[in-house]
């Protein structure tokens, strides 16, 4: 699996595919879609009304490149952002899915995305970064070997992009010692500590936090109702270091309170896992944007995600 977030010019991605975020006629109305379109030429401008009209949207098709640098462009349909409530979502999911399944039918290793609907089409970009990581980062983790570009240029989604955890590189540079550096308290010393189970503390903090509506919790952290009911009714069970960081987001946790509600997943942060000191600096600096922590564990080299 390989994700890689870049701040470029998409035509200058050196990639076997483009996509581009448009309409069901196909007609380069703003955005990337204009530029793929001005660059094309009129022989990319004529297989596209060749394939114009009965794109739906979440669906894709392919044409040549032409004058783009790549062996394909993959053209998906967008939706329009209204008010969240009529499938915007999962239409957008189905955006990415259909490029990368058409992506590998057309034997591409490697496929350059933009951020898809946040243009024009009004998707909040928080929303659209997430699910654009979420989708690919999934797909290509179950079905794929592909290299994938997504890529920010100019504009609000850079920016908020870059805003993300600038310093993160040397905080965890800083923060990363070898093997055996570990903490003084041992894991069954923090756990023999506490005396509550993980659900019991889980329930204790959202009574803190003010939350008397489960769904809001686990909804946050990106669980199913169904997997939120199997890790209450597990009594003494532990939940994966994934689902803990999930609810400590979710929960909006401090550093502080964090660390005892992982020892009682039987997690404990170390300074020799690159992902625990990112999972360190995030509850530390008051960052709870599951997008946001996905992006940067995969900058690292790590697939596992929370809500994938």
């Amino acid at each position: 699996m390989s994700i890689t977030v870049v701040y470029k010019d998409i035509t200058t991605v050196e990639a076997d595919a483009v996509v581009d975020s448009t309409n069901p006629e196909l007609v380069g109305w703003s955005g990337v879609d204009r530029l793929l379109h001005e660059l094309g030429g009129e022989a990319f401008e004529k297989e596209c009304r060749e394939k114009a009209g009965s794109l739906l949207p979440g669906e894709a098709v392919y044409t040549g490149a032409y004058n783009i640098p790549a062996r394909y462009v993959i053209h998906t349909c967008v939706p329009r952002y209204a008010c969240g409530m009529n499938g915007e979502a999962a239409i957008l999911r189905s955006c990415y899915r259909s490029s990368l399944e058409l992506a590998d039918k057309l034997g591409c290793r490697s496929a350059a995305f933009p951020l898809i609907a946040a243009g024009n089409m009004r998707f909040p970009i928080p929303k659209a970064l997430e699910i654009a990581v979420v989708t690919i980062s999934e797909y290509t983790r179950l079905y794929s070997d592909m290299e994938v570009f997504l890529v920010l240029h100019g504009g609000p989604a850079e920016a908020i992009a870059r805003s993300v955890l600038g310093d993160l590189d040397a905080y965890v540079k800083g923060s990363f010692r070898a093997a055996g550096a570990e903490d003084t308290r041992t894991l069954e010393e923090m756990i023999a500590g506490q005396g509550e189970s993980f659900v019991d503390m889980l329930y204790r903090y959202m009574a803190e936090k003010g939350v008397d509506k489960p769904s809001a919790v686990y909804k946050a952290a990106y669980m199913s109702r169904s997997a939120w009911s199997k890790l209450i009714s597990g009594g003494s069970a532990r939940p994966s270091l994934e689902t803990a960081v999930g609810l400590a987001f979710a929960l909006r946790l401090t550093y502080e309170e964090a660390v005892p509600f992982f020892a009682a997943a039987g997690i404990a942060l170390s300074s020799a896992s690159r992902y625990d000191i990112i999972v360190t600096y995030f509850l530390k600096h008051g960052i709870y944007d599951i997008w946001e922590f996905n992006e940067q564990i995969l900058k690292y080299g790590y697939s596992r995600l929370i809500g994938a």
